[in-house]
């Protein structure tokens, strides 16, 4: 049985991304999700390269499960990922 392309890295779709598209990281098995252009709000950054239409062969993704993986620590990732959406670094104080 053959499997069909991932929705986020069809090869028919390469290069006509929706800004709204949603996009998952895989950070340390917590799975983040995000839109095409929040990650865009930094270009030049490692996560802005995820939109990019070679992202998929250049980078560590699942086709299977549709999704991009990093090997880090998924909490912190959280705060990076609302940097991302905010411009805000917010990070809680320790207790």
């Amino acid at each position: 049985m053959t499997q069909a392309p991932a929705k986020s890295c069809a090869r028919g779709d390469m290069g006509r991304h929706e800004e709204s598209e949603k996009i998952v990281i895989n950070v340390g098995g917590v799975r983040h999700e995000t839109y095409r252009s929040t990650l865009q709000t930094l270009p030049g950054t490692r996560l802005a390269w995820l939109t990019e239409p070679d992202a998929c062969s250049n980078f560590d993704y699942d086709p299977a499960a549709d999704e991009f993986f990093f090997d880090r620590h998924p909490q912190v990732f959280a705060y990076v990922l609302n940097y991302y959406r905010t411009g805000k670094v917010c990070v809680p104080q320790p207790m």
